[in-house]
This record gives C-alpha cells, sequence and structure tokens, in this order.
C-alpha cells in the first residue's frame, strides 16, 4: 500500500476492491470441479456427538487419591466407574459450550463430585476404581497354573 502511496482508509479500501483482490484471485483462484453445495449432511452419530466435537480438549493425569486439578478446581472421582481407573491414567476433559465439564476415559464418561478446596493427604487409598471385583482368582486349568520353574 505505500508503494502504491494509499495514505487514507477510502484509498485503501478502493486499492484492494479494484487492483489487489482481482490479482490475489487471478494468480490462486481454482475453478470448481462441480458446481453448488458440495457439503454431504450429518450422519445420525454425528449429530448425536455434536456435544464431543464442538468442545475443547484437554488431558491431565489421575492422581495417586483419583482426584483431577482443572482450571482450578479439584474433582474427586466416585468408587463406582463404568471403566476401570488407575492412578497416573491420562484422561480427556471437555468442556462443552454450556460451560459443563465431562470426564473420558477410554470413550467412558466417568462420575465425579467437585471438591470445595484441595483434598488433604489420606493414609488409605484404593488402588483402582471399578465396575467389578478385584480379588480375581484364576481358575484350576489357567495357563498361569500350568507354568512349572525350572523347566527349560
Amino acid at each position: 500500500m505505500r508503494l502504491a502511496k494509499i495514505n487514507t482508509p477510502e484509498d485503501g479500501n478502493r486499492f484492494l476492491q479494484k487492483v489487489f483482490i482481482p490479482k490475489f484471485n487471478e494468480k490462486f483462484a481454482v475453478i470448481p470441479a462441480k458446481d453448488g453445495d458440495v457439503h454431504r449432511p450429518l450422519q445420525t452419530v454425528e449429530k448425536k456427538n455434536l456435544n464431543h466435537i464442538f468442545s475443547i480438549h484437554e488431558i491431565r493425569r489421575v492422581n495417586n487419591d483419583f482426584t483431577i486439578q482443572f482450571r482450578n478446581t479439584w474433582y474427586q472421582l466416585t468408587e463406582v466407574q463404568p471403566t476401570t481407573v488407575r492412578p497416573k491414567e491420562k484422561i480427556l476433559i471437555e468442556t462443552w459450550l454450556d460451560g459443563t465439564i465431562h470426564i473420558i476415559l477410554r470413550k467412558y464418561e466417568l462420575t465425579y463430585a467437585v471438591l470445595p478446596e484441595k483434598p488433604k493427604k489420606q493414609t488409605q487409598q484404593p488402588i483402582v476404581l471399578t465396575t467389578h471385583k478385584l480379588n480375581y482368582k484364576p481358575p484350576v486349568d489357567h495357563p498361569w497354573r500350568k507354568f512349572k520353574l525350572g523347566r527349560g
């Protein structure tokens, strides 16, 4: 614009419309393969996931006491979850357009409670949060029971 000796906004707008935009379009414009609107309609699954698609995604880690800190707020995961949760796991926090927070792990939404302040250290903490019992014993014919030390 300086080289074209343009000093006022009105001259700048005239230069853009009569000189710059036509030259730019001549250099970079591409003729479309088809005329008209070529957008495809949304699928049913995509319509259901619009809140997840248009959300702000951030990664956090689960602390040893199953708390998560996000934007100066502490969230405590509840004891029963739709999937197994272990400390130090990476989780996805979604902030939806309506401002709500959703905590996602392996495509499951975790349940939580908002804590009023930073939690105090506890001495006894659960190892994992899960939907099933943790005291699993393999059956007698399980391959682990057939392994013998000293074979070789």
